[in-house]
């Protein structure tokens, strides 16, 4: 979003109900990322933007295998202790606050968004619930390079509910590759399907294959898929460098996985 924001309000149909929402409209994404401070907050009144998910949760009341768990999920994708990941596209901070509880105290998660809002209010829910390993990021992840997270530096990236709503989807998946350690994990959330409107609009899709397609051909290998609700697919991918095979990334990522594993241990026993 721009710095200049509008600010509108709507109404849609969820669920045979008419539901209010608020919706930030702008122009030109930031070209600059923002690191919030730890005192920021919104003002008292501010009403936050809620994702489409959370406003069909909210009117269902749903809270079956139809929709994503958001701590199953990470636990499912394979992040652990100590990791450093990145949400993209953060939007409510469901998954960021589960991942923080994953990777725990001695772990980072960095919540990437380019509303300023959502990241305040992350922020706060953060603080609330006594995490101190979540760091807001505001940046332009359509972009390569946009992001203020330096090359390879990260275990993992999870990109859930956001590749839909994304216009340049080749860049979000190249800027994902460009934080990634090699044989860093890349995971994608996302809806099977437009279900008559209570997911994205039915042009908005990506399929499965599509997003397996746009990873596997911009540097990623295939790794698994995992169970994430009647509604979504989930998608696990591993980071390639040049010259290696596609078996020799997977078998690489299993060996750092071990390793991983094996040094939180020895850390816990000292």
């Amino acid at each position: 979003m721009s710095h200049s924001q509008q600010r509108h309000s709507a109404r849609v149909n969820v669920g045979g109900q008419e539901v209010n929402i608020n919706i930030d409209m702008g122009g030109s994404k930031p070209h600059g990322p923002i690191h919030f401070s730890g005192d920021e907050r919104l003002p008292d009144g501010v009403a936050s933007v809620k994702t489409e998910q959370e406003l069909h949760m909210g009117v269902m009341n749903a809270s079956s295998s139809a929709f994503s768990n958001p701590e199953q999920n990470a636990r499912r994708i394979g992040f652990k202790e100590g990791m450093k990941v990145a949400d993209f596209g953060a939007g409510s901070g469901a998954h960021t606050i589960a991942l923080a509880d994953v990777v725990g105290a001695s772990g980072v998660v960095y919540a990437v968004d380019v509303q300023r809002d959502l990241l305040t209010r992350i922020q706060n829910n953060a603080v609330q619930a006594g995490h101190d390993n979540v760091e807001v990021v505001w940046g332009n992840m359509e972009e390569f390079g946009g992001l203020s997270i330096r090359d390879d530096l990260l275990d993992g990236v999870l990109l859930s509910n956001t590749l839909f709503q994304v216009d340049d989807k080749l860049s979000t998946i190249k800027e994902a590759w460009r934080v990634l350690k090699p044989s860093g994990v890349l995971a994608i959330i996302d809806w099977l399907d437009s279900f008559g409107g209570m997911g994205p609009p039915q042009n908005s899709v990506v399929t499965q294959a599509e997003a397996t397609l746009l990873c596997t051909d911009n540097g990623f290998a295939f790794k698994k898929d995992i169970p994430v609700g009647e509604h979504h697919y989930g998608l696990v991918f591993v980071k390639m460098v040049a010259g290696e095979t596609i078996q020799q990334t997977l078998a690489n990522s299993h060996t750092k996985e071990e390793n991983f594993i094996s040094r939180t241990i020895s850390q816990e026993l000292l």
